[in-house]
């Protein structure tokens, strides 16, 4: 079982915070009283945000209001604006949102959207309410400080990366008056540049404990932003993000590698065993060092004390049914699966249309550690097909079960050792040092050096068993990134760098998926959703939006809503 201090429902207390975040002004609390601020239960709050959704568990106070609960989670939010619209798969439930996201037509009204940036701006006023009060030169208080910093700084990432413009306010305002101010992409990353190059030196070298974070995340979220510059900023940033990412490789994090066989001839990959329900392990059982020291940010989950719809059991629940491999969870909603485009990244269509293999089974036949994917089970009356095509049918292309709560300690796939029937124990990476090794050889590829940006590359190849690449272009690149990160996230983000999501070079890729057509009716989509609207509500309550965006005489987008997206009065 894994410890953590169960401060969360104290932050409830200590917090009083309400959850509609249109407020985002607090009281004075006098944090020298046993009910105003409680440093460490705020401190454990803010981390909890991660993975968690509310105050009381699953489901029942969310810190997000008019949404069902389980989509306000940042993992799972996030995943799905970064999923649903592209190759990875296809989510065949029709819940409030989903429709205009899957098929790249969403506005100012979508849920989901509305879900992402809200989720973001009350996390980030959790974390300047903590930086208002845990003020003393303690170290504590410093390495606390630094590490909110982070936390606050990563939900300004994502947006920064999703949005045109984004609310911004780092100090805790008491004034009800006082609303965010809105800042540009280019304004937003270089305030996070600078923020993560301090936090490069406050951060501690090695984190303080397995679900904290050190420098080396700070590297490698400044590596990423560094790599996407150009989409942020109009400016290449190709050489800081080799040097970022060099930074990050130097932290002690390292790919895991150790591949096991269980008692009855299962064999877990070390990729695999990323996503498993022991994927806390720090050391193995061999002494090596486990699937924990890869994941340069790992997010709690625990099946007894840290439940959530909006974290992994989401991952795991929304791609099963209940014929397939045992997972170590009750749930099986079969409501995502792959896209025959997912498949073709690992396998000739073809041929694909041949096997009949599950999860365990199907990377040996893809040479590829990473081909975590099922079309039979047996003993499973539904066969897995490969037609896709837009269809409500969980079985019209292969199920993508890549995160499971099995342990890769257990002896046989039946004998689950989770803490719970039915959620689950698998921590969440979210974010992995495999990364910084493709940042460092996009970054090279970029400059022209292909031959040592091969190298890099090959590293990560080599612990999926996949054979090296011998060269390399635009699409092989894409499609790599696809590969080693598919599920966790970030597909999107990959394919706008590589403009292949939306706008006139998008298009002239010819590259489309279900959500863009399909493969008979191919669908152009305007350069507008390489980003997503600021939410209507925000744009008609908070008055610096049509202050500092709309009456912008420089915003090419000032009589289309503000970012490119015009909304209802």
């Amino acid at each position: 079982m894994k410890n953590l201090v169960k401060y969360v429902a104290m932050a409830l207390v200590a917090f009083g915070f309400a959850s509609c975040v249109q407020d985002l002004n607090t009281s004075p609390i006098d944090k020298n009283s046993t009910t105003g601020f409680n440093q460490d239960a705020i401190f454990t709050k803010i981390y909890a945000t991660l993975g968690t959704t509310g105050q009381t568990g699953a489901a029942g106070s969310g810190d997000v209001d008019d949404i069902d609960e389980g989509w306000s989670g940042l993992f799972r939010v996030s995943w799905v604006l970064n999923g649903f619209p592209t190759d990875e798969g296809w989510w065949i439930w029709n819940d409030v949102g989903v429709d205009q996201t899957r098929v790249m037509g969403w506005d100012g009204e979508n849920a989901l959207i509305k879900c992402l940036y809200f989720r973001c701006m009350i996390d980030a006023k959790y974390c300047n309410h903590f930086l208002a009060y845990a003020d003393s030169t303690s170290q504590k208080d410093m390495e606390q400080r630094a590490e909110v910093r982070f936390i606050r700084a990563l939900n300004y990432w994502y947006l920064l990366d999703m949005f045109k413009f984004a609310p911004y306010m780092v100090k805790e305002s008491t004034d009800p008056t006082n609303y965010p101010i809105f800042l540009t992409r280019t304004e937003l990353y270089n305030w996070l540049e600078k923020e993560l190059l301090d936090l490069t030196t406050l951060l501690p070298p090695q984190r303080l404990g397995k679900y904290r974070v050190d420098q080396t995340a700070a590297w490698l979220l400044l590596a990423r932003i560094y790599l996407n510059a150009e989409v942020y900023t109009g400016q290449q940033q190709w050489v800081k993000a080799q040097e970022a990412a060099d930074k990050a490789l130097q932290g002690g994090y390292e790919l895991f590698e150790e591949d096991v066989t269980n008692l009855t001839g299962v064999r877990y990959s070390a990729y695999q065993q990323l996503f498993m329900g022991d994927n806390d392990r720090e050391v193995t059982k061999n002494g090596n060092p486990g699937p924990a020291k890869e994941a340069v940010l790992l997010v709690y989950q625990d099946g007894q004390y840290c439940r959530s719809y909006g974290g992994v059991q989401y991952a795991i629940a929304a791609t099963r049914d209940g014929g397939m491999t045992p997972w170590g969870v009750g749930e099986n909603w079969k409501c995502f699966r792959t896209s025959p485009e997912m498949v073709e990244k690992f396998f000739n269509l073809s041929y694909a249309e041949t096997i009949k293999a599950n999860e365990y089974e199907m990377p040996a036949l893809a040479n590829d550690d990473r081909a975590i994917l099922c079309s039979y089970v047996a003993g499973n009356p539904n066969t897995w097909k490969l037609d896709g095509g837009m269809k409500s049918d969980f079985y019209a292309s292969w199920a993508c079960p890549k995160f499971t709560a099995v342990y890769s300690t257990s002896d046989s796939l039946t004998h689950i050792l989770n803490s719970d029937a039915s959620w689950p124990d698998t921590d969440i990476p979210l974010m992995r040092i495999a990364e910084a090794y493709l940042i460092k050889g996009e970054a090279l590829y970029r400059q022209g050096k292909t031959a040592p940006a091969l190298v890099e590359i090959n590293k990560v190849r080599a612990r999926a068993h996949a054979n090296p690449l011998t060269s390399l272009d635009d699409k092989t690149l894409c499609d790599e990134w696809c590969r080693e990160f598919w599920g966790e996230g970030r597909r999107r983000i990959d394919l706008i760098r590589f403009n292949r999501f939306a706008g006139p070079q998008a298009d002239a890729n010819n590259y489309h998926w279900e959500g863009r057509g399909g493969a008979s009716s191919f669908k152009s989509v305007e350069e507008k959703y390489n980003w997503f609207p600021v939410p209507s509500d925000d744009k008609r309550t908070n008055p610096n939006f049509k202050k500092m965006v709309i009456d912008n005489p420089e915003n090419p987008y000032a009589n289309q809503g503000g970012d490119g997206y015009i909304y209802a009065n």
